[in-house]
């Protein structure tokens, strides 16, 4: 992962957390792994202890939409509840393994 991500990564952490302070956030798909293209996006899972609503979704969204414009940068935000992450069906997911396998947390 690049420098200019990991900041990228480090500062949408921070603004996530100043809100949801036990928020785990990991960076993961081709920003972490070095196979980007000209069209990558900084792909972020965020995965919270409350309930999961659309406008926390919408609100991490548009955080991350902040951030990634003042870094010339697209960032895709995937939001889970801790249970649904770490126990729920969810959990067997290729995605979910993924992340655990190749992300890089902030």
């Amino acid at each position: 992962m690049k420098s200019s991500d990991r900041q990228i990564l480090d500062t949408l952490a921070q603004q996530v957390r100043a809100r949801f302070p036990d928020a785990l956030v990991w960076a993961f798909g081709s920003r972490v792994r070095g196979d980007v293209t000209w069209e990558s996006d900084l792909d972020v899972c965020v995965v919270l202890d409350c309930p999961v609503t659309r406008q926390i979704k919408n609100w991490i969204s548009d955080v991350a939409w902040e951030v990634g414009f003042g870094a010339d940068r697209i960032i895709t935000t995937v939001v889970f509840e801790r249970w649904q992450f770490e126990e729920g069906p969810l959990s067997a997911s290729p995605l979910i393994a993924n992340i655990l396998r190749e992300g890089v947390s902030a």
